[in-house]
């Protein structure tokens, strides 16, 4: 209780000090006065009884320091002195703080803002009860995750795990929606009923899934997403209790989600789910039904590797015929962060080389006024202040423009951040509002006070440890303390020229990267291209005659569209998201070769639409349709790996088990491939009208632009059915942005930090170049008066930030070949060690670097010899 006591008097003591100063000094007075009167009455005269009392007391000043150390916090007073000190030393220089201030809140604000993003997609707890109990379970063959089997492992780890207090499962799918007369392409959610007691949701209207809803043959009913109800619906709360139609088939709603409320996965940040169904129900085909994704909520002291044993336990029981298949339990909020996890640990460690710099150019500039203010801390060290003293005094005035900096830096933070969050957020996960919450806060907070001392740690330490007698003669700042500032500045300039030199090669790497995969050939002609996508619902075109019967009705409205000038589609088209493959298929002649190729179905029209060549025989004709010879055309590719030297047309294909399904080869095409990234593989296209799928995709070849004739295009399409809405209406050119969208991300945000830290590394440069020319202006006049030419001064002055230049950038070269490797998965098309790239980062730095000594050295080649020489 004692020093809890003590403090507690202490903490008072801070308050109402004049008055309290007043009483002890009242006080000390009568105890003073007391001792004086014992001295007299001992025989002293009262000179010699006041000397006497003076002595036992210790002194009235000393004694009352001594009181004052005791009865406050003499650290928190020391630092509130200090820092108005520094307050008015800020105001005083307010070009200074002004740039001090700017130079951090540039760093600090884009550090809190990728900070920011980081927090809310791999730090802050997902926002469900007991989030650190929630697991992502999958199976894995291969070091590959994949699906789960519904009846095999879903219903047995429900009846028999011990480990999971609750398991539920979802699975994805698109449908046909239709209420009233406007009919859409819509996100479906087949949910088991206990994935909302899992999550703790609780829905915003009605009610969720009843258990005998989610079993075989119960009743179909639905859940409405809040947004999607409210912009399909207008908020309607008597939405209860009517009926919806989704793929040709009713369903009555139930229930609404609360708002904001989302399945974070890895579709997106702007994906969600529309419709949501329970998962017995779902009218998506025998075998989609064990395509889930399951989660699970441990039980209260299980862990995640108990978890795993038992569920691979249940999972081993199951397995015959020498499967090796192992389950796989991790944290779900480590599983939605997996995709984005590298991309922002890259952008954090940019960020953070860019606020090292902004750091190195603080600390440049708080020497360069060190420089300035040395007569002052030689006066104020001969007057007693120690070492220390001056050390705090210095880093509280750097840590409180640091604190200044990252006030701006958190508003541009604020500021920034939802243009930064909507420039990324292809590449995040589906997750609530992005927000500077308390962790951010704190973090920026904790790097305002690294980055202040950081900053201001070498500029204190050079300058409360002058040599007191050179300081305080009148020629003040002498050659050798100028040239001990200049070579730290110089050091500190080598070290930000080898961030800069870090962060350009990784700037310049993913732009080449870009720039391969923008240029790269597809096999294609991409421009004037309108896409779109038509998904048949089963229960109306069941039969694939209805199929190419509605296909072929709209190709033939299209095509007399005004603007079109041909018009084609299939399944599986390149940079779709749809593929196809087909499994051990045979050559004919060839019994020991079994193939697992890639192929599409494409109309007559499709290789002239898409300006594709055909290398060899024929394309499709409208004769290619069911009941008619089975044809297929291969692409090169294909021809090269398995028929090459070989007679190719009229050679058949197919599956040796239908043997009326032997495909002849009537042609060959130039190879396509499926996206930019990818390689092309041997491929197959078949008749869409022999093998007609209810997936359709469109392609139009328009002489304008293709996005005007998105209106037409649907009227025509509702004109025929207008419970099959075309949905995902796109250029090819678009989609083609599409897949490299990523890669555009990362490249321009890296470019940015690379740019700032360019420029940041140009103003240090030029900084310490101006310093140098300060530091040696009587030589340069000395120089002058002797003859040397502008030239001669020009160079002198270029040569030495060359230099520094040339240092930085053999530290920075090295330094950038470990790290580039880190990065070598986000690069396609070039090498980590690429050294063109390199050759181009260093001609650059060179160029800017030349640039910011380009005005000290013209100030210096024009110095006037006569006016520099009075003034030394």
């Amino acid at each position: 209780m004692r020093p809890m006591r003590a403090w507690f008097l202490r903490i008072l003591g801070m308050f109402q000090k004049d008055r309290r100063e007043r009483e002890f000094a009242a006080e000390l007075e009568s105890h003073l006065q007391m001792h004086v009167e014992d001295g007299i009455r001992s025989g002293l005269t009262p000179a010699e009884a006041r000397r006497a009392a003076l002595i036992k007391l210790g002194g009235i000043e000393p004694t009352k320091e001594i009181y004052r150390e005791r009865r406050g916090l003499p650290l928190l007073e020391t630092l509130a002195q200090d820092l108005a000190y520094g307050v008015r030393m800020m105001r005083r220089n307010p070009g200074f703080t002004a740039t001090v201030v700017l130079t951090l809140a540039l760093g600090i604000g884009a550090t809190t803002a990728i900070f920011t993003v980081v927090n809310a997609v791999l730090l802050r707890p997902l926002p469900y009860p007991e989030p650190d109990r929630l697991v992502y379970i999958a199976t894995s063959m291969g070091g590959r995750f994949n699906p789960f089997s519904y009846t095999k492992n879903y219903a047995a780890w429900t009846r028999h795990n011990r480990t999971l207090a609750r398991i539920a499962g979802y699975m994805w799918f698109p449908a046909n929606f239709t209420a009233g007369n406007e009919a859409e392409r819509v996100n479906c959610l087949l949910a088991t009923g206990s994935l909302f007691s899992l999550l703790g949701v609780q829905p915003a209207l009605g009610r969720t899934f009843l258990p005998e809803e989610d079993r075989p043959g119960g009743a179909p009913v639905v859940m409405l997403e809040n947004g999607f109800w409210k912009r399909r619906f207008g908020g309607d709360v008597s939405i209860l209790g009517k009926s919806v139609t989704l793929d040709a088939r009713s369903y009555k709603v139930v229930g609404v989600l609360p708002p904001n409320f989302r399945i974070p996965d890895q579709f997106g940040s702007q994906f969600a789910y529309d419709v949501w169904l329970p998962f017995a129900i779902g009218d998506t085909g025998a075998a989609n039904r064990f395509l889930m994704e399951v989660l699970g909520r441990l039980k209260p002291g299980v862990s995640i590797e108990a978890a795993r044993a038992d569920l691979d336990a249940l999972k081993q029981m199951r397995l015959r015929g020498g499967l090796k298949e192992s389950i796989v339990v991790v944290p779900w909020q480590r599983q939605i962060a997996s995709g984005a996890r590298r991309s922002l640990i890259l952008f954090l460690c940019a960020v953070g080389f860019v606020l090292l710099i902004a750091c190195v150019n603080v600390a440049n500039l708080l020497l360069s006024r060190a420089a300035g203010r040395e007569k002052e801390i030689a006066m104020r060290r001969a007057l007693g202040a120690g070492r220390t003293r001056i050390l705090r005094q210095l880093l509280t005035e750097s840590v409180a423009m640091s604190l200044l900096g990252a006030g701006a830096g958190l508003a541009l933070a604020y500021w920034g951040k939802n243009l930064l969050i909507a420039f990324i957020s292809p590449n995040l996960p589906s997750l609530a509002v992005i927000d500077l919450d308390h962790r951010v806060m704190v973090f920026t907070l904790v790097l305002a006070l690294l980055t202040g001392i950081a900053s201001g740690l070498a500029p204190a330490l050079q300058a409360s440890g002058i040599d007191l007698n050179e300081s305080l003669k009148e020629a003040g700042r002498n050659t050798a303390e100028g040239r001990s500032s200049l070579r730290l500045k110089s050091l500190l300039v080598v070290f930000e020229v080898a961030l800069a030199v870090v962060l350009l090669s990784g700037a310049g790497l993913m732009f080449k990267s870009f720039l391969r995969l923008r240029g790269v050939d597809l096999g294609l002609r991409p421009d004037h291209i309108l896409t779109f996508d038509i998904d048949l619902t089963s229960a109306t075109y069941g039969k694939p005659r209805d199929r190419a019967r509605f296909f072929e009705e709209v190709l033939a409205r299209l095509s007399a569209v005004r603007g079109v000038q041909s018009v084609a589609g299939g399944c599986g088209l390149p940079l779709t998201f749809f593929s196809m493959s087909y499994n051990d298929m045979k050559i004919e002649g060839r019994p020991g070769l079994s193939l697992d190729i890639r192929g599409m179905t494409v109309s007559s029209d499709y290789f002239r639409t898409l300006s594709i060549p055909i290398i060899l025989g024929r394309g499709f004709t409208d004769r290619d349709r069911e009941g008619g010879p089975g044809v297929v055309i291969v692409n090169q590719s294909f021809a090269r790996r398995f028929l090459s030297g070989e007679n190719i047309l009229g050679r058949h294909i197919g599956n040796p088990d239908q043997k009326d399904d032997w495909l002849a080869i009537v042609g060959v095409v130039r190879d396509v491939r499926p996206a930019p990234e990818e390689d092309v593989p041997p491929e197959i296209y078949l008749p869409y009208l022999q093998a007609a799928d209810a997936h359709i995709t469109v392609v139009a070849r328009t002489a304008g632009d293709p996005l005007k004739l998105i209106p037409t295009v649907r009227s025509q399409i509702a004109g025929i059915d207008k419970t099959q809405p075309p949905h995902g209406m796109t250029t090819l050119d678009e989609l083609r942005e599409r897949w490299i969208a990523p890669r555009r991300v990362n490249m321009l945000l890296i470019a940015a930090f690379a740019a700032l830290a360019l420029l940041l590394g140009a103003t240090g440069i030029y900084g310490v170049v101006a310093y140098s020319v300060g530091c040696r202006a009587h030589e340069i006049g000395v120089r002058v008066a002797l003859g040397a030419q502008q030239g001669e001064i020009l160079g002198m002055v270029l040569r030495n930030g060359l230099r520094l230049i040339a240092a930085g950038a053999a530290i920075g070269l090295p330094a950038s070949l470990g790290l580039t490797r880190m990065m070598a998965s986000e690069l396609w098309g070039v090498t980590a060690t690429d050294p063109w790239t390199l050759l181009a980062v260093i001609t650059v730095l060179m160029a800017s670097g030349l640039v910011a000594c380009w005005l000290p050295a013209r100030r210096a080649a024009k110095m006037d010899p006569a006016l520099t020489l009075r003034f030394e």
